[in-house]
C-alpha cells in the first residue's frame, strides 16, 4: 500500500514540501518569481499518482521566510536537500519562468545528478536593471492594492504574449514577500546571464515556451549554444505560463509524455 506524504522538511532555510509515494520517480517542481508554491501544487499536485513530488518554496516566498538573496543561495539549499535525502540524485526537475531560470543555474553547478529538466518559459536573455526597477515599482504597487496590475504593467506583459484577459496568472503571486526580498529577487532575475558551465551538464533538457514569448525564445537560442542534449518545443498560440495556467490538463499530458516516454512525438 502506498504512503502519501505532505512533509515540511526542517533544517533548511528553504521549505520543501513532498507528496506521493517515495518509491516512485522523483520530480522537483520549482515555482515562478515571487510566487506561492501552493498555487502550483493546486495545479500540478495530481502528478503525485505517478511521481514523488517535491515543491520547494523559495526564500521570501512563504510565511516567516528569510529574504531572498540570490539564485546561487537557492541552488545551494536545493543541492543540500537532494544530497541529504536522495543521495545527490533525482529523476527530474520542472521549472516555470524564474523557476526555470533557477534550474539552469542548478544544472550549471553540476553538484547533483538530474536525468531530465523541463524548463517552461525560461528567461536568460539579460533585460537589465531598468526592467528590474520597473518591475519592483509595479510589484510594490500591486502588493499595496490587493494584486491589481496597473495599465503600464498590463501593457508590458504583452511582451510576454499576455493581454488583459490573462492577468489571472498574477493570482499565483505571493504578496507577503518583503520589499527587500522583492528587490533582490527582481534584480537577480532581470540581470542574470546564462552560466556557461551548463555546457558540462549531462541532463536531458526540454526547452518549452509559447509561440507568443519572444524573450523565452531568445533565451532558448542562448541556451542552445551550450546545451549538448536538448529538445525544444514551442506551443502554438500560447503566452508566458498560459499552457500550465489555462490548459493544465493538456500541460500535464505533455509533461507525462516527456517524463514517461522521453519526447512529445506520441
Amino acid at each position: 500500500m502506498s504512503d502519501n506524504y505532505d512533509l515540511e522538511v526542517k533544517g533548511f532555510v528553504m521549505e520543501f514540501h513532498t507528496f506521493g509515494n517515495k518509491a516512485n520517480k522523483t520530480l522537483l517542481i520549482m515555482h515562478g518569481m515571487i510566487c506561492d508554491w501552493r498555487k502550483f501544487y493546486e495545479k500540478l499536485g495530481g502528478l503525485a499518482d505517478k511521481f514523488f513530488l517535491i515543491f520547494p518554496a523559495m526564500n521570501g516566498c512563504y510565511d516567516g521566510a528569510p529574504d531572498f538573496i540570490s539564485f546561487s543561495e537557492e541552488c545551494r539549499e536545493i543541492e543540500e536537500y537532494i544530497t541529504e535525502n536522495f543521495d545527490g540524485k533525482i529523476y527530474a526537475v520542472c521549472g516555470f519562468s524564474q523557476g526555470a531560470t533557477l534550474m539552469t543555474e542548478l544544472l550549471a553547478r553540476n553538484n547533483v545528478l538530474i536525468e531530465k529538466a523541463i524548463l517552461d518559459g525560461v528567461y536568460v536573455a539579460h533585460q537589465g536593471k531598468l526592467s528590474a526597477y520597473f518591475g519592483l515599482k509595479e510589484f510594490l504597487r500591486m502588493k499595496s492594492n490587493g494584486g491589481k496590475p496597473s495599465k503600464a504593467l498590463v501593457k508590458v506583459m504583452t511582451l510576454m504574449g499576455l493581454d488583459e484577459s490573462d492577468m489571472g496568472e498574477l493570482s499565483m503571486m505571493y504578496w507577503d514577500s518583503s520589499p527587500a526580498s522583492m528587490k533582490a529577487n527582481l534584480y537577480e532575475n532581470y540581470t542574470y546571464h546564462a552560466n556557461p558551465c551548463i555546457a558540462d551538464s549531462k541532463t536531458k533538457v526540454y526547452l518549452w515556451c509559447g509561440s507568443k514569448e519572444p524573450y523565452a525564445r531568445k533565451s532558448h537560442r542562448i541556451l542552445k549554444k551550450y546545451l549538448k542534449n536538448y529538445e525544444e518545443h514551442i506551443f502554438q498560440n500560447y503566452g508566458h505560463g498560459q499552457l500550465m495556467y489555462k490548459d493544465t490538463d493538456i500541460f500535464i499530458q505533455e509533461l507525462k509524455k516527456v517524463l514517461e516516454y522521453g519526447n512529445l512525438k506520441m
